[in-house]
């Protein structure tokens, strides 16, 4: 006894055990599942594989070179940074990627997830601690603090982060929303802003997108805080509304050019649903509350992860039937209760919460404040617990266990399975045993019983993160390429300045057709023309799909790219592990490990001339993309059709088609119908392998050249019985409109992030086409005066000139950053300065 009082007047070890629980759990957990260095494994999973993991090694070598933060064309065509790192790298831990090693950027994600998961947990701690006045003057009480770390680490680890903190962008927010609430109570109750402006300024800046739902959970607690202040109501609503919108207004140097870059992205609000619907009834919802209950990301599911403890929905019903807690206090916090749960469940609530929007995949965003709300609840049950009598205990828990036992009914296995809802009503009986066994038995055993009970709740929710969060992968996998890829890339470099002239700065882009993902250009260090991202530019996607290449509502791909195309992108190498890759079109340039790199015939320079009568022939509004990619060289002074059918023969069988080759040439080929396969290989005569990802998208499929009485094997995963349509690429179209193209060339004197300098000799008038794309922030001068820009088909950066030669100069600043850098100043300084007057008043009152 004597030892426990003596550690709860140490005040510094509780909020430590708040952190270091969580903290050593992730590390031992990850250490279990041989995430590196403990093994070959690493936690990228879905977005993070895909986006975050090559951002965050963009972001990185930006920091450790000097490279400009405001663009990158390692970001598809070329993308305005600024935004990117608003949407993505904006959490303050990522400014220590500067310290990080080249080769560990994914051992920092894995670190930083951990960090703010344990950050959770304190923030969780800080919240109780205050707000239930936990300290008293000898120290912390440990029949609630021990407690209190068992709903602290049920916060950190809860279903809702062992579901998304891999979403590392998210976590920030997530973490500090417990200290936001405690600002707002501090803010409302004493009048103390400072910790509410703070925190909630560094949520909106960390992820916009969380912060929003934050904040709708703000304005509804607050008007539940406001209604219980007995005194200064007019002040607190003034607060509020004022140092909400400092807030704001102190992120907006990222906000603004974030909000604009969306504007021209797919990611529309759409509108308001007009008929109700509900995904699940009550029982199926409630089963989501179980421990193991199965993470859902992606998919139609609407399933959400707010599993915080098999505790918790016992703890829920007692803060109903404590009559120790008023019911001024409780029917509010309920009602709250009650419109969160139902608004998983109803499409209506659901649109509203994620922003007037409805969530592409990952269901239920707004669990975090759910959890939040529920575990806040709970905890007050626990410590007025001596107000219960048994039986109410007994009721409370056979009331928890029927529910449970009845959605085992109605539940999918697939959603929850049965035994797992069973072992949480198990766990219920046991924590409803320990209070019964606490209220009836002698002290000591009372600490007994207590202790055990925190134990058990720890190693549940420990177990629980364990079986459903921390996702791992092959790390030696991920990284399988870099270092050749390194090699490969420094060869391109040197190919290319061998071939630039005096004055002249090459540029290029590198693709790769068995890409590890869509930002491979982050990821290895190299312009492209492919990205995934929410920000991404959606005309640019509009133009792929229009030329037959490979486009969505969140990405463009070079996938599908004819020499044309690919010539009027600047696309120069290609990298690839087809050691037979030297063709008609591209030739090998070098060798690294099991990888090549090959360069293609047809590339041009970053602009080039097109008349105005040829860009107004181009019609892109046909429903044929064949016909669009043929009529491209037409208008470029092509004779003839530069894809046109092929003399094959097809035979077509389950999950594989045939195709022999009638006549020697360079060939392509697109399904007809639909195809539900994302993988499709193909191979000439059993040779290499070329395999294309995503085929469900439609894009053009590259056969390679053949020679009459090749065969063509085209093979998919799904068993179809696909037919294709088959093209022969005309050499002489193509070279004549290439050589169109190439008689007035931009030449590049020199570029960087954000300036591009050349000069050009126009020997007829028209447009110079330049393969950016036309977004707001870009500003263009011939001959030293600044011209307007013209978009060339709503895709890329054109500008007329007359004959003769021209110096051309384009300089970039993303939109909105000044702007929002004033009002950020303007607020920041607001906010100090009333904090700071705030502050002297207090203490000439006091």
């Amino acid at each position: 006894m004597n030892e426990m009082k003596s550690l709860t007047q140490k005040k510094w070890i509780w909020p430590a055990l708040a952190f270091g629980i969580p903290f050593i759990a992730s590390i031992i957990i990850c250490a279990v599942i041989g995430i590196y260095p403990f093994g070959n494994q690493c936690v990228l999973h879905v977005d993070m594989y895909h986006q975050y993991c090559p951002f965050f090694v963009e972001l990185r070598e930006k920091l450790t070179t000097g490279g400009s933060l405001l663009y990158s064309w390692n970001l598809g065509l070329g993308s305005d940074f600024i935004s990117l790192f608003a949407y993505y790298l904006s959490s303050p831990l990522n400014w220590l990627l500067v310290i990080c090693p080249e080769n560990l950027v994914i051992e920092f994600m894995t670190l930083t997830i951990i960090i703010k998961i344990s950050v959770a947990g304190l923030c969780f701690f800080l919240y109780v601690k205050e707000h239930f006045g936990l300290v008293k003057e000898d120290g912390y009480r440990y029949r609630s603090v021990l407690p209190a770390l068992a709903f602290s680490t049920a916060y950190a680890f809860s279903g809702y982060i062992a579901t998304y903190s891999w979403n590392i962008m998210w976590m920030d927010a997530i973490a500090l929303t417990p200290l936001i609430i405690l600002g707002l109570e501090r803010m409302i109750k004493k009048n103390k802003p400072g910790l509410y402006y703070i925190s909630l300024t560094i949520a909106i800046i960390s992820n916009f997108y969380i912060a929003m739902i934050l904040c709708i959970f703000l304005v509804l607690y607050f008007i539940i805080l406001f209604f219980e202040q007995k005194k200064g109501k007019g002040r607190a609503l003034f607060n509020f509304g004022l140092y909400s919108l400092l807030a704001g207004g102190s992120s907006a140097a990222l906000l603004i050019p974030e909000a604009l870059v969306l504007s021209r992205t797919a990611a529309d609000a759409g509108s308001f649903p007009e008929k109700m619907e509900w995904y699940c009834n009550f029982l199926e919802e409630i089963s989501r509350m179980s421990i193991f209950a199965e993470p859902f990301t992606t998919g139609d599911g609407h399933w959400p992860g707010i599993y915080c403890g098999a505790f918790a929905l016992y703890f829920l019903i007692l803060y109903v039937a404590n009559p120790k807690i008023s019911l001024r206090t409780k029917i509010p916090r309920v009602l709250l209760v009650a419109l969160l749960f139902v608004s998983f469940a109803n499409n209506w609530l659901d649109f509203i919460w994620h922003g007037f929007r409805f969530p592409n995949s990952l269901p239920g965003r707004q669990g975090f404040v759910f959890i939040f709300l529920v575990l806040v609840l709970g905890y007050e049950a626990m410590r007025k617990r001596k107000a219960l009598d048994n039986l109410v205990i007994i009721l409370a828990a056979a009331l928890c266990v029927i529910v449970l036992a009845g959605s085992t009914y109605v539940t999918d296995p697939e959603v929850t399975e049965g035994w797992a809802i069973l072992l949480t009503a198990v766990l219920v009986m046991f924590y409803s045993i320990c209070l019964m066994i606490e209220k009836t038995s002698v002290p000591s055993t009372r600490r007994g019983v207590g202790l055990l009970a925190v134990f058990i709740a720890l190693v549940e929710i420990i177990a629980n993160m364990a079986g459903t969060g921390f996702y791992s992968l092959s790390r030696t996998s991920y990284t399988a390429k870099m270092d050749d890829y390194s090699v490969l890339l420094e060869m391109a470099k040197e190919d290319a300045l061998a071939d630039a002239k005096d004055g002249e700065s090459i540029f290029y882009r590198v693709e790769d057709y068995e890409r590890k993902t869509k930002n491979d250009d982050c990821l290895y260090g190299y312009p492209s023309g492919t990205i995934f991202s929410s920000l991404m530019n959606i005309d640019v996607s509009h133009f792929y799909q229009d030329v037959y290449m490979e486009g969505g509502k969140n990405y463009y791909c070079y996938n599908g790219a004819t020499p044309l195309v690919s010539s009027m992108l600047s696309v120069r190498y290609m990298l690839s592990d087809n050691a037979e890759g030297e063709n008609a079109l591209r030739k090998l340039i070098g060798q690294s490990g099991d990888y090549y790199l090959y360069e293609n015939k047809y590339c041009l320079s970053l602009g080039f001339m097109m008349t105005e009568e040829a860009i107004a022939s181009w019609d892109l509004e046909s429903d044929v993309r064949m016909d669009k990619v043929n009529q491209l060289g037409q208008v470029l002074g092509g004779k003839g059709t530069m894809l046109k059918t092929g003399n094959t023969r097809l035979e077509i069988e389950e999950g594989k088609t045939t195709i022999t080759v009638l006549e020697d040439g360079f060939y392509y080929a697109s399904y007809k119908g639909s195809n539900k396969s994302d993988n499709l290989s193909i191979s000439i005569n059993g040779g290499p392998i070329t395999k294309y990802n995503k085929t469900s998208h439609r894009f053009m499929l590259e056969l390679g050249q053949c020679k009459a009485g090749d065969v063509i094997t085209i093979k998919d995963t799904k068993k179809q019985e696909l037919d294709y349509y088959v093209y022969h690429l005309d050499m002489d179209v193509l070279n004549s409109a290439y050589e169109t193209l190439t008689a007035q060339e931009f030449v590049v004197e020199s570029y960087s992030d954000t300036e591009i300098t050349g000069h050009i000799k126009v020997e007829e008038a028209g447009r110079l086409v330049l393969t950016i794309p036309a977004e707001d922030g870009w500003i263009l001068k011939v001959d030293g005066k600044e011209r307007s820009i013209q978009d060339f088909k709503d895709t890329f950066i054109s500008v007329y000139l007359e004959e003769g030669e021209h110096t051309v100069t384009l300089t970039y600043m993303t939109p909105g950053l000044k702007l929002g850098a004033v009002i950020s100043g303007f607020s920041i300084l607001v906010a100090i300065t009333l904090l700071l007057t705030g502050g002297k008043r207090g203490k000439k009152t006091h």
